[in-house]
């Protein structure tokens, strides 16, 4: 038992530790900011009219109380994991693994629907790339690419997507402010139905997912425990203010519910015409990369943290001469070229919203186990004040959801669970010999 335990615990000093602050911080922001924000707006404006960007700026309130609990859980471990390594190291291997499972193979999925819409998007500005062989080849070379440069090093993947982050936010901050600035005179504020709000409620809360991607490279960061308390919770502050002003921007314009099929390009060429619509189509197709790549560097790295912790076969956590995971690496890139080729937007999306919701859940649970464990009492002022409110929203988020969407996700957890203890009886029996 000695010896395992140290074996275990030796791992989190094998990889290079190439990311602080800004690196997270970046990561946290792709993650935030996908494809979502950009089909949101007109939705959003016929459901509750010009309340729509104060709902906008309720759910990242709403949505902090999680990622508050998120930063105090980053300060219990310095592994990578994420909400893997939060109920395994509170609750046990077995439950650890399954969450990690579940939201592995939600992110593995979501690449697939996330890159169907940055090839939609993409063949606006070259039509050539929207079908056939064209478009196969196109996802294979995004994916391979992301798998290259993680491979390589996470300081270039880092420094890749601090540079594609200028790129998406500048043009949005821009359209924001214009827009904000030749807005009508602002109405005084009419409060909609309940109704209203709890039919909308959902799909601007998803809005907000995808912060938790940062937390998972945690073995990769110098001082995590520091760094990405601080990365999250800057990052959701600011993605929030982005989307209340991009929100105001659109609800007072003089397209409001006229329902254009791309809101915000729509916007850019009443104010720019062609050329801003053109540069805004460009700024999305940035937007959904940074996105994907964001997440393929976290999501690339929780094999490897199953493989740490002995739950799946050791070849997932070797090490390259760069010091990264390659093999984890290229076994995501594997998975997701065969996800995207089912090319299913549906089928790809549902998985990657349950899923998030059950790993939040069980993560804020383990807070306080995870907080006595390290010395500290239970729960302190933040998380009493913070966990109720993650839970409830977490909770409530889930009853939207319906029954097909649990059976698949009941049949990965199956899937996960035979590899489990495939694994586990292969671990006995080399101990045993």
């Amino acid at each position: 038992m000695i010896g395992k335990k140290r074996a275990l615990t030796d791992t989190k000093d094998k990889y290079r530790r190439d990311m602080g602050t800004l690196s997270i911080a970046i990561l946290a922001v792709n993650g935030l900011i996908g494809a979502g924000i950009f089909g949101l707006p007109e939705v959003l404006h016929q459901a509750v009219g010009t309340f729509a960007p104060w709902l906008l700026l309720i759910g990242g309130l709403l949505v902090m109380s999680i990622v508050v609990c998120f930063a105090e859980l980053t300060k219990t471990t310095d592994r990578s994991g994420g909400p893997q390594r939060f109920v395994a190291d509170a609750w046990g291997s077995y439950p650890g693994f399954m969450v990690g499972w579940s939201f592995f193979a939600a992110r593995v999925i979501s690449f697939g629907a996330n890159v169907l819409v940055l090839i939609a998007y993409a063949a606006a500005l070259w039509p050539a790339i929207g079908e056939g062989l064209a478009k196969t080849l196109a996802i294979v070379m995004i994916f391979g690419g992301l798998a290259l440069i993680n491979v390589i090093g996470v300081r270039r993947t880092v420094g890749t997507l601090g540079a594609l982050t200028l790129l998406k936010l500048l043009p949005l901050i821009l359209l924001m402010v214009v827009g904000i600035g030749a807005a009508s005179a602002p109405e005084s504020i009419v409060l909609p139905q309940w109704s209203a709000v709890e039919g909308i409620a959902l799909a601007a809360l998803y809005a907000f997912v995808g912060f938790e991607n940062a937390t998972v490279p945690a073995g990769e960061t110098r001082d995590p425990k520091r760094a990405m308390p601080r990365a999250i919770q800057l990052s959701l502050a600011l993605v929030s203010l982005i989307y209340f002003g991009l929100q105001w921007a659109y609800s007072h314009s003089a397209i409001a519910g006229t329902a254009p099929d791309a809101p915000v390009t729509a916007l850019a060429r009443l104010y720019w015409g062609d050329i801003g619509a053109t540069l805004i189509a460009a700024t999305i197709v940035v937007s959904v990369l940074a996105n994907l790549m964001a997440g393929y560097t976290s999501s690339s790295r929780m094999p490897a943290a199953f493989a740490d912790d002995r739950l799946i076969p050791a070849w997932f956590g070797r090490v390259s001469r760069w010091g990264t995971p390659a093999n984890s690496i290229l076994f995501l890139f594997v998975l997701i070229i065969l996800f995207a080729l089912v090319d299913d937007f549906l089928v790809l999306a549902i998985m990657s919203s349950v899923a998030r919701l059950i790993a939040y859940v069980a993560s804020i649970l383990s807070l306080p186990r995870l907080r006595q464990r390290t010395g500290h009492k239970a729960i302190n002022v933040t998380i009493a004040i913070a966990a109720p409110i993650a839970l409830t929203l977490s909770i409530w988020a889930m009853t939207q959801t319906n029954g097909d969407q649990w059976s698949m996700l009941g049949g990965f957890a199956v899937v996960g669970t035979i590899l489990f203890f495939v694994a586990r009886r292969k671990l006995g029996s080399a101990v045993s010999s």
